[in-house]
């Protein structure tokens, strides 16, 4: 009797913690009078890698890179990096970001490795075209880029 008690009350009690109910604030779906309408929102990024970029004396060298599709509607960037992966023998270089509305934003870089931060973006749409380019300060800089672009959607 002790041993049927205990596997029914361990049932009930796994049972129980698998069918919790959820509330309408955890609940994913919105019942709007007979349909259901899914809410979808988030936090998300994407990532992009740039060819090698060489300036010599000054010269720019770019590349356009796409975001590809970006989810949800209302989308806001909320902050963008790029890793900057320097080659042995660079010179300091301006690392600049062109967003696709047309802002452009300029860093002021040395000859290592490093990651640099933009907020120049925040609250423009990420979809579209990005171009990511450098300027040699100096002879000669050759960097690749890691472009990241976090946003927020609905």
């Amino acid at each position: 009797m002790k041993r049927l008690l205990s596997v029914v009350l361990t049932v009930a009690v796994l049972f129980m913690t698998c069918v919790m109910p959820v509330s309408a604030a955890e609940s994913s779906d919105s019942v709007e009078g007979n349909n259901i309408t899914a809410i979808t929102s988030g936090t998300t990024y994407f990532s992009k890698i740039t060819r090698k970029l060489n300036s010599l004396y000054g010269a720019v060298d770019s590349v356009n890179l796409s975001s590809g599709s970006c989810l949800g509607t209302n989308r806001q960037i909320t902050s963008v990096t790029v890793y900057c992966r320097v080659s042995s023998g660079s010179s300091p270089f301006t690392l600049i970001v062109t967003s696709p509305s047309g802002t452009v934003a300029y860093k002021s870089c040395g000859t290592t490795s490093t990651t640099y931060t933009f907020t120049d973006f925040n609250g423009e749409d990420p979809s579209g075209t990005w171009n990511v380019g450098i300027s040699s300060n100096g002879t000669v800089s050759t960097v690749t880029c890691t472009l990241k672009v976090y946003y927020r959607y609905d």
